[in-house]
Order: structure tokens, then sequence, then C-alpha cells
């Protein structure tokens, strides 16, 4: 009966170590599915092993004879779910690796039909009426077979081991001591068949693998979680079955909220209105509800919502699925808070630069098509108003002083702008002298916006240009009810033109054809020169390159020109 005992006690070990891998996991990777196929198939080879020196011990002759077959089958199907396991753990993806998968399972199949044979004539072995066990010759070259795929399993392991990085070294020696215990109890079993060589050889390579591959991955598993724990406001376990709640890691003013007796749906109420801000509290308790979260998570792997603590600014949270039932939804979930307010912010800011014009410090024009959007979707009041607003006199000031007076120009427009607007309202930077504002203002304090940007214009002065004049387009909702904001805008440009056009008239500039006429002038003269007397300062308007020599009279001020001439 001794056979039998470490048959008996084979089990019991292995159903220890064990035990989470042998049902079978229909959800796990590729590696530990195989594994759990691996450690069914030998518990099958333990209990047909213990069974068979019971029915030897009592010469139960049919019972010994059906068992000797679930005894070599189960040997089979270790062998060849062991050449998956691993191949499929050391990431053999070339020939070599199929070809010792394909090996093991063809292997196994064969051993199963010649078991079928050997019940009309005896190749693989017989019981004796008086309960002899008597071996035959398939059953030592099945035996050498699996001799010879565990040699494969164990020259293949150590050329992987060698290969490795330090990391994974010692789970690779492993793997090659799994297998080189497996060979040495085949090899043994061959030796004496009345011996439970293979069951201890197996025993002790599942113990092996268990400590320190499966034990290890573990280890590792809570590195990462830890190393995640670091990096959160809080960690915690929900099983959504039982409704209970483990922290992992923890905040001080989120432990003191779950730190209570509540069933988890009732905690996570709890800190939620503890902990959030008044504005994303409602939202923030539907995302939480943990009744409903199995549903809301079917088929996925993560959700996540980003809200404001009272105590954290900004946080994200997520709950990810870490067990999920037959449906595909999640009965565990890990529930994790991270405090963003700091990204946040950065994002803000980046937003905010990606909508604000650099040269002036306005909206830029992308900020101004979005809020257009906004306006062409909602309805506008009668206080609304829109202004579209150009610059009189950049283009020669551009060309007479400089592209730097443009600018000083440009940003002066701008101050004056926001100074007048900005409490009513948004000023856009749409194109290089053109402006928009958007505002609300009754009718009195229209006009007396008006003219506060007149008499804001009326005092500006910069150290480049000495004035600053606009010209611009208002128009109000209250006086097109029926026109949509492009209608508005439009409205507004035709304004603004006018209003140009009056100041030009006023000024006395006649702005049509100046391109001609200076292309005419051009034509007509070969020097033409435009002069400040005030500083004897002048700009050359056309002159050809060779006439700007000092030889020909040319010179950085006019007096000493004109006593060249």
């Amino acid at each position: 009966m001794y056979y039998s005992a470490i048959g008996m006690i084979a089990i019991v070990l292995h159903v220890i170590m064990n035990h989470k891998f042998i049902r079978i996991n229909k959800n796990g990777d590729k590696v530990n599915r195989t594994y759990g196929k691996f450690v069914f198939a030998s518990l099958l080879y333990f209990a047909s092993d213990a069974l068979w020196g019971i029915f030897d011990s009592f010469k139960i002759v049919a019972f010994l004879y059906a068992d000797t077959i679930l005894y070599y089958i189960s040997m089979a199907l270790t062998i060849a779910y062991l050449c998956d396991y691993v191949t499929y753990y050391l990431h053999i993806k070339s020939g070599f690796g199929k070809f010792i998968r394909i090996f093991g399972r063809t292997f196994a199949i064969l051993e199963m039909a010649l078991l079928v044979v050997n019940h009309f004539v005896h190749i693989f072995f017989w019981i004796h009426p008086d309960g002899t066990y008597q071996a035959f010759i398939y059953r030592y070259i099945a035996l050498y077979m699996q001799v010879f795929l565990c040699l494969l399993l164990a020259i293949q392991t150590g050329i992987v081991m060698i290969k490795a990085a330090s990391g994974m070294r010692k789970r690779y020696f492993t793997i090659f001591s799994f297998c080189s215990v497996m060979l040495i109890a085949v090899v043994l079993q061959i030796q004496d068949p009345l011996l439970p060589t293979y069951t201890v050889g197996l025993l002790i390579g599942c113990a092996i693998n268990h400590t320190f591959v499966n034990e290890g991955a573990k280890e590792e598993q809570y590195r990462v979680l830890q190393s995640m724990a670091d990096i959160h406001y809080s960690m915690h376990t929900i099983d959504l079955a039982k409704d209970t709640v483990e922290e992992l890691s923890a905040e001080a003013d989120v432990k003191m909220q779950v730190n209570r007796n509540d069933n988890a749906s009732e905690l996570m109420k709890s800190t939620m209105k503890a902990l959030i801000v008044e504005e994303y509290l409602e939202a923030a308790l539907e995302f939480t509800d943990l009744p409903t979260l199995s549903e809301r998570m079917r088929g996925k792997k993560t959700i996540s919502m980003q809200m404001v603590g009272r105590n954290t600014g900004w946080v994200q949270a997520m709950f990810i699925a870490i067990e999920t039932d037959p449906y595909n939804k999640p009965t565990k979930v890990i529930f994790t808070t991270r405090v963003i307010d700091e990204e946040k912010k950065n994002e803000e800011m980046l937003v905010k630069k990606s909508m604000i014009d650099e040269l002036t410090g306005l909206y830029n024009r992308r900020a101004y098509e979005e809020d257009i959007l906004e306006y062409s979707d909602n309805s506008m009041g009668d206080d609304f108003v829109y202004a579209s607003i150009d610059v009189n006199g950049l283009k020669i000031v551009n060309d007479e002083i400089g592209h730097a007076a443009g600018d000083e120009l440009i940003k002066g427009a701008a101050d004056c702008m926001k100074e007048v607007f900005g409490s009513y309202g948004k000023v856009f930077r749409t194109g290089g002298d053109e402006f928009v504002s958007i505002f609300f203002a009754n009718k009195g304090q229209l006009e007396a916006i008006k003219d506060d940007l007149e008499q804001a214009t009326d005092k500006w002065s910069g150290k480049l240009v000495s004035s600053l004049a606009l010209s611009v387009g208002y128009v109000t909702k209250k006086e097109c009810k029926e026109e949509t904001i492009l209608d508005i805008a439009k409205i507004a440009d035709e304004r603004m033109y006018q209003a140009k056009t009056a100041y030009y008239a006023k000024k006395g500039v006649d702005r049509r054809g100046q391109a001609a006429a200076n292309t005419a002038l051009c034509n007509l003269y070969t020097k033409i020169l435009k002069i400040n007397i005030t500083d004897d300062t002048y700009n050359i308007v056309n002159m050809d390159v060779s006439e700007q020599t000092s030889e020909k009279g040319f010179a950085d001020n006019i007096r000493v020109a004109h006593r060249l001439w």
C-alpha cells in the first residue's frame, strides 16, 4: 500500500500548490491555460497511480486493467501539455517550437491508439488473471519517446537560459530543472515499472515550477502593483459579487472614509460625497455606482473619469477589470485615483496658448472660429454686439517706417481694445490688422464703449508711431433679429469698410488706384526719394541699385546727398 500512499500524498500536495490552475481558465493567457491543462493531467496521473496500488494490493484485475489504461493516457497527456507549456513560456516561435508541440500531441494520440489495440493484441501491457503486471515492447518505446521529448525540452531551455538576460535566467533555470527532473523520472520508470518514480519526479517538477516560476510571477505582479500604488492617490480592490473592498494603498483622507464596516457600494457613495466638490458630485456618483458597474464595463478592460476633489484638485478615477464572468462582465475590479491637477493646469495652459495671438495677447483666429460655432448653435440675446475692427494706415507705417513700427501700431490697437471691450466680452485678432470683438452691452453701454474706444485711441502714442486710428463696424442682434452670426459678421465688415472710406476721405487720401499711381511714378522717374525734412532722413521710393553709390550721390542723410548731387 506504500505505492498508493505516495500517490495520495502527491494528490494532496499537488492540489495545495496548484489549486488555482486545476480549473480550466478560458480567460487567462496561453501560458497559464496550457499550464492549467498540464496540472489537470498530472492530477489524473497521481489519482491513477494511487488507485493502481490499491487495485494491485487487492488483485481486482478488471479495475487494475482500466486504471492502467488511465495511467498511460494521463502520462502521455502530461508530456504533451509539458511540451506546449515550455515552448509557450519560452516564447519559442520558430519551427523547432512548433515541431516539439506537434511531436508531443502526436505521441499522446498514438499512445491512446496503441492502448485501444492493446485490448485485442498485447503490445503494450497485460494484467494476468492472478493480478500480475506484464510490460511489452511498445510500453518501452513510449517511455523512450518521452525521454526524447524531455531531453529536447531540457536542451532548448538550457540554450534559452544561457542567452537570456540575468533577470530571467533564474526562471529559465527552473524550467530547465523541471524538464531535467522529468527526464530522470522517466528513465527510472523504464528501469522498474513497479516503482512510483514517475510520480515522485512529476511532483518534484511541479513543486520546483510552483516555487520559482508561479510564485516568482506573483512577486513580480506585486512589485508592479506596488509601483502603481506609489503613483496613485488611492488603490482598492473591489469584489462586485460580494460587495467588499480591500485597500491596496491610500492617502489619509481616503483611509479615513474607507476604514469603516459599510459595504463597498455604500463606502463608495460616502467617499465621493466627502471628497468630491459639489459641481462634479452627481457625475462622480454615477461613474462610481457599483451596482451598475458590471453592466457598464461589459467587454471593457477599463473606464475612467476626471473630477475635482476638495483637497486634491483634478483627479482621474479609473476602474480596471481583473476578473470577469462568462458573459464578459467584471466580477472584481481595481479602483484607482490619481491626482492630475498639475497636468490639467499644464494642459489648460497649452490650450490657452494655442488660442492666444502671440503678438497682441488677444484671442486668435482659431479661438474666434470656435466661438462663432457656439453662437451659430445657440441663441443670442438682444444685447449681443459684434464689432469688426481694422487699423487705419498700417500699410503706410510698414512701408515708410518699417515693420517694427507696424507691430507697435498693432499692439497699441490691441491694448486699446482690451481696455475698452475687455470687461464686456472678448477681442480676437483675425488677421494682420483685422480684429473682431464679441461682447454684450445695452444701447447706453454701447454708446459709452464707442466714446471710450475713440478716447483711448486718441490718447495713444508709441515710440515709433505717434498716432493710432481704428475703423469699426458695430452690429447688434437687436437690429438683426433674423440674421445668423455669419450674416451679422458680414454686415459688421461692410460697416467697418464704410467707416474706413470715410476716415481716408476726411484725411484727404484717395485710396483708389494708389498702386497704379506708384507704378506710373516709378516708370517716369529713375530716382524717387521721400524726404523727412525734420530729422534729415529719406526713404528710397524708386532707385536703381547701380545708382546707390557715393560716386553717384548716394548718402545716409539728405544734406550730404544734396552736396554730392
